[in-house]
């Protein structure tokens, strides 16, 4: 069994993404994204489509899910539709889920069965 590597990342300080502002870097803390994002449920897949854009979530990022968590309302989940996996937020409405959708162009899906593969924790994009 291989064990992994943990590589711990400096968080050196807070920018504001508005007005200017001097940028002071300052060891504030160090962080794992394994400690903080990885368990022994944790999947990634990658974005096939522009459901989530609104959201933040845009064609070909990745998504890191925890499989198995049960979903609250407005919660992300990935879960199967129809036989396709889908991205959707979750909600319950008069005891019935309801999967939304972050663009307009998409319609909300009222499902009469739902399987939740897990619940969306992180957002992976490269530039």
């Amino acid at each position: 069994m291989l064990t992994p590597s943990v590589r711990f990342w400096p968080l050196v300080g807070t920018v504001v993404a508005g007005w200017p502002s001097p940028a002071e870097e300052e060891l504030i803390d160090q962080m794992s994204f394994d400690e903080w994002l990885i368990e022994d449920s944790t999947f990634m897949v990658k974005v096939g489509t522009d459901a989530m854009q609104d959201a933040g979530i845009h064609t070909g990022d990745i998504v890191i899910f925890r499989r198995g968590q049960k979903p609250k309302q407005g919660d992300i989940v990935v879960a199967e539709h129809d036989s396709e996996w889908l991205i959707r937020f979750y909600q319950v409405e008069n005891g019935k889920p309801a999967l939304y959708p972050a663009n307009g162009r998409y319609q909300a899906i009222y499902p009469t069965e739902l399987s939740v593969m897990g619940v969306i924790r992180a957002v992976i994009r490269k530039y």
